[in-house]
């Protein structure tokens, strides 16, 4: 008597399965009846390393490998099952190209979009690159096709994700060049020689480059208030016992981090040269508060020197001025206010934080 099962590779456990399941209650009929081209056709489909689907007949009975399984997800066992009750989710949009196979056309498609049904999760947008491939028989009539597929989904995401940080990148140089340029002509303008001016630019971009760092710790996610002061407190050094922060967690854009961080730099300073971090009794407070109210979020930042020497407005107002008052309003959409008070400087940030 002649083995039905030996054009199967019994060692695989999809060949297993096929051989086990009763094929006579599907239309493809007993397994012992199959056309050599069916046979031929399963045996390449099994014995295949790429993750096939052979569809077999007009109601694209599926018969697929072990490396197709992961395709599937948590669909269950698809095996004997119509390809269109299988993907009965996307069959509106692969239906055709299945039409087109059967009609004797190949297709190859690279990273095509599907929504797919294939966990608790409900639906899920995936990609692939695959190429439906038509199968005939021994007298060239088409039988069926063979989906030679490979998910994709992991890598066009990363893509994607990449090529929005590599916009953000190029956004982001171009805002640090145009706040260089800034911080070289407003230190030019008021440095009184060459020493002062090398002082005062390299000093100014160490702090954007602790902006920066601050920035890339994160990648995609944001950071916090807290990390923003927790930077400066460590740039004080021993200063840093007189330097008081305290507040909840608040999430930052990047923009809002940048400017943050450059104005705390700017602010810490000034306390340390001139301000209350200049003599020993002074100190440094600051406060921050995510007020709720009727579904609106707003920050409330304040900085208070208290201990120092008298302090009286300045003179004039050179590019730190510029980056504290302006500069950080604009990136928070809020109002920044300094007070030059005798007993110290008070320094105050308002500001939405819908969506930050």
């Amino acid at each position: 008597m002649t083995d039905p099962f030996a054009f199967l590779d019994l060692s695989l456990p999809m060949a297993q399965r096929v051989a086990a399941l009763d094929w006579a209650v599907t239309p493809l009929g007993a397994i012992e009846d199959w056309p050599p081209a069916l046979k031929v056709s399963v045996a390449m489909t099994l014995n295949s390393g790429f993750a096939q689907c052979l569809c077999w007949g007009p109601d694209h009975i599926a018969i697929y490998n072990d490396a197709f399984v992961p395709i599937l997800g948590n669909k269950g066992d698809c095996l004997g099952l119509p390809f269109s009750v299988i993907w009965h989710e996307a069959w509106p949009s692969i239906g055709p190209i299945a039409a087109k196979a059967m009609a004797g056309e190949s297709t190859f498609i690279k990273d095509f979009p599907l929504s797919v049904l294939r966990d608790d999760r409900g639906m899920e947008k995936a990609f692939f690159t695959f190429s439906y491939s038509p199968v005939a028989d021994e007298a060239g009539v088409i039988r069926g096709f063979i989906d030679t597929v490979v998910e994709t989904t992991d890598r066009v995401r990363f893509e994607r994700r990449a090529a929005i940080s590599n916009r953000e990148l190029v956004h982001r140089m171009k805002n640090s060049y145009a706040l260089v340029s800034a911080v070289v002509r407003q230190s030019a303008r008021r440095a009184a020689t060459v020493e002062d001016l090398t002082e005062k630019l390299l000093h100014r971009l160490e702090d954007m480059g602790q902006a920066q760092n601050i920035l890339s710790l994160h990648g995609s996610s944001r950071a916090t208030v807290t990390e923003v002061l927790a930077h400066v407190h460590r740039r004080l050094d021993d200063k840093g016992c007189r330097f008081l922060a305290s507040g909840p967690e608040v999430s930052l854009t990047d923009k809002q981090t940048f400017a943050l961080t450059l104005a705390m730099f700017e602010l810490a300073t000034n306390a340390v040269k001139y301000g209350a971090l200049s003599t020993n009794e002074g100190r440094v407070v600051v406060d921050w508060s995510d007020q709720r109210d009727a579904g609106t979020r707003r920050l409330r930042l304040s900085w208070t020197e208290r201990g120092g020497p008298p302090v009286t407005p300045p003179s004039h107002h050179g590019f730190g001025s510029l980056l504290v008052k302006q500069v950080l309003a604009a990136e928070f959409d809020g109002t920044v206010e300094v007070s030059y008070e005798p007993a110290g400087l008070h320094f105050e940030l308002i500001a939405p934080l819908n969506g930050a």
